[in-house]
């Protein structure tokens, strides 16, 4: 029998994003922007990939990816 594994890329994003302004003590980030799904132009899931998009307080921007690793 095939077990399901669950993938928590949904709860981690949620973990990252949600908690990188609270705990920005030195206030470097201007922005911490909602989590981005992977989609199609429908809007059904793609992919397991989260994207996270920060900028910090002069303006240079970074990107946080999370996504399952395949096996």
């Amino acid at each position: 029998m095939n077990s399901l594994r669950l993938a928590y890329c949904d709860y981690i994003a949620h973990l990252i994003g949600g908690n990188l302004k609270s705990n920005d003590t030195e206030r470097m980030l201007a922005s911490v922007a909602r989590t981005e799904w992977d989609l199609d132009e429908r809007g059904a899931f793609r992919s397991t990939l989260k994207k996270i998009r920060v900028q910090d307080r002069n303006g240079k921007n970074y990107l946080i990816t999370i996504q399952e690793e395949a096996a």
